[in-house]
């Protein structure tokens, strides 16, 4: 009905059919339990469960051209699957699907509000099978993932995908090209999903070369607080001959997947790091043993909403060996918005290892922003961007004496980011991107596997750039520790191994400083003014945070910050610390002077 929220289903493609009918007798397979098994999931490489009841599964695979997926839902009556800019239905691009008298229907649609969404022109969705089996319905179909429809559908990529799904116990009314699915209720909702997620083949857990170490938080109490970072250690395990760390998995206690913002997990050496005796420390706190400052290499890194990595099968990191780490420190970030306490926790990693050695040892490179108060976004942005070029890369590539090979990223911001992407630029040119997702979410941080590999060589530039949007905010977005602030990183991985851990760039305070009219502040938070007089009173982020922003206002402070010099940060590349360099270019992004598109 016009005017009452319906909503459904969607995807497109490019196969033209209007509204798709196949008899039962043509399915493909048969589905006798919502609990799916081997069997039941045939070659399809991934599945996610859309509802937290688990009635509606969702199977896809894909190829260099198409996406083909298979709904598995609890209703006799019809399904809606989506794909929405942001979770809403406005601007969504539907599917509806369902079966009656053992026909199968399926219609391609467009959501332009909180109603019924109309049908597309063009029908782009190619309905292979379909059937019920008397809980269930059942419907596989495919779409290109660059779509023929370019006003209507969406084009599925590798960034983060906002899946919207609906179902009704009802069939819509009329079963030809025109009909109409009456309001589904509440059974609806979104789920925000990798689709081109690439895998590496999976380890063999029954292997008995693999050994496994756990390092978990140990029942600690979780202070009552926004934000707390905590921090322990652990000897590693004491090997006899060089070991490669193969594969890494989550361990988050049940009901604590809201708290459990990031896993960092830092390389220390003996006699650095005292082993932890009391359950360990807050990080960044006076109280920690100042010993542990020395561990800054990351060994590995996971966030909120992932689900672990297995590494390639020739590339491992190294363990046991003169240059590898004898202890390993844990920093977990519990996010407590709601400053919930007695909560008790002991989330952690599990780590997968074995002597048969593989061809490559892995690194990781930080590379990013400095996550301090000198990252400043102001409020009412509708899209603001900022930039951390790496520039101790060339030492470390020259000492290495050839390139490195980029396998996998993990793109790293906040709340308020909604993009994130590291730029390979060559000669002044964007090659490729070293990780990227134009759709970020701050509750899907998994680690992405590269194909191909993107390979970096001496004189290469690699920035990070993250967008933000605050037009839900008052006041000025800093860098910081908590949610609420905001950073900018990618963490990416690759082989072999150099001698460069973190590298960064933050603009420097005094550059920002004269947007406002300030000459000189103190480096110091909250950057005390000392020029002009007649502000000396004052502080840089007072001054800020009573400007009046507006979105253009936020625009003119994003150029002003780009055109400015920066202080370049590397670890352990001491020599180049805190060093006052200009912001490379603007580099040039090559048109795609692609202006069909094959097939369509």
């Amino acid at each position: 009905m016009r005017g009452v929220p319906t909503l459904l289903l969607l995807l497109c493609g490019c196969t033209c059919l209007l509204a798709s009918a196949i008899q039962k007798e043509e399915i493909l397979g048969a589905v006798r339990d919502f609990k799916l098994s081997s069997r039941d999931t045939g070659d399809f490489t991934h599945q996610a469960s859309l509802d937290e009841q688990g009635r509606y599964v969702l199977l896809w695979k894909f190829d260099s051209e198409t996406i083909t997926f298979e709904a598995h839902v609890q209703t006799e009556g019809y399904v809606g699957l989506g794909l929405s800019p942001n979770g809403g239905m406005a601007g969504s691009d539907v599917i509806i699907g369902w079966v009656k008298d053992g026909q199968a229907y399926i219609t391609d649609r467009y959501a332009e509000g909180y109603f019924e969404p109309r049908l597309d022109a063009r029908q782009d969705v190619e309905l292979l099978s379909g059937y019920e089996n008397g809980t269930h319905t059942v419907l596989r179909f495919r779409r290109r993932l660059k779509p023929c429809d370019t006003a209507e559908d969406r084009e599925i990529t590798e960034d983060t995908q906002r899946v919207i799904w609906s179902f009704s116990a009802h069939d819509p009314i009329d079963h030809g090209h025109g009909a109409h699915a009456t309001y589904h209720g509440q059974t609806r909702g979104t789920k925000s999903i990798i689709l081109l997620q690439k895998f590496t083949q999976d380890l063999d857990l029954q292997d008995s070369s693999l050994l496994t170490f756990e390092l978990t938080a140990g029942n600690v109490l979780i202070p009552s607080k926004d934000t707390t970072y905590l921090c322990n250690t652990m000897r590693l395990p004491v090997l006899d001959r060089k070991h490669h760390l193969v594969k890494i998995e989550p361990i988050v206690q049940p009901g604590h997947e809201a708290l459990v913002h990031h896993i960092l997990v830092y390389q220390c050496k003996l006699g650095m790091v005292p082993p932890t005796v009391d359950g360990g420390h807050e990080c960044y706190h006076p109280n920690m043993p100042v010993e542990w400052n020395n561990c800054q290499s990351i060994m590995t890194a996971w966030a909120v909403g992932g689900k672990g990595f297995t590494y390639p099968d020739h590339v491992g990191f190294s363990m046991g060996t003169d240059d590898d780490p004898d202890y390993i420190m844990m920093e977990m970030h519990y996010d407590n918005p709601n400053r919930l306490s007695g909560v008790r926790d002991s989330s952690g990693l599990r780590f997968y290892y074995t002597p048969n050695v593989r061809q490559y040892d892995a690194g990781i490179l930080d590379i990013g922003i400095n996550s301090a108060p000198t990252l400043m976004i102001p409020p009412h942005a509708e899209s603001f961007q900022t930039a951390g070029t790496c520039f101790c890369l060339d030492d470390a590539l020259q000492q290495q004496g050839h390139p490195i090979n980029v396998f996998a990223s993990m793109p790293h911001s906040h709340l308020a980011g909604i993009a994130v992407r590291t730029k390979l630029v060559r000669n002044g040119v964007v090659q490729s991107y070293v990780g990227r997702d134009e759709s970020y979410d701050f509750d899907l941080q998994e680690i992405r596997l590269l194909e191909p590999e993107v390979v970096v060589s001496e004189g290469d530039q690699l920035i990070t750039e993250c967008t933000y949007k605050t037009t839900d905010r008052t006041q000025t977005t800093f860098g910081g520790l908590s949610s609420r602030e905001e950073m900018c990183l990618n963490f990416i991985q690759y082989y072999p191994r150099i001698k460069l851990a973190r590298c960064y760039s933050w603009t420097d305070i005094n550059q920002q400083a004269t947007f406002f009219g300030v000459q000189y502040a103190h480096w110091e938070y909250p950057y005390p003014i000392y020029v002009p007089p007649n502000m000396v009173n004052q502080t840089l982020i007072d001054v800020i945070n009573q400007y009046p922003w507006t979105n253009q206002e936020a625009e003119r402070f994003e150029q002003h910050v780009r055109n400015g010099q920066v202080i370049s940060f590397c670890y352990p590349d001491v020599a180049n610390d805190f060093q006052l360099i200009n912001a490379p270019p603007e580099p040039t992004i090559p048109d795609d002077n692609s202006i069909s598109i094959p097939g369509c």
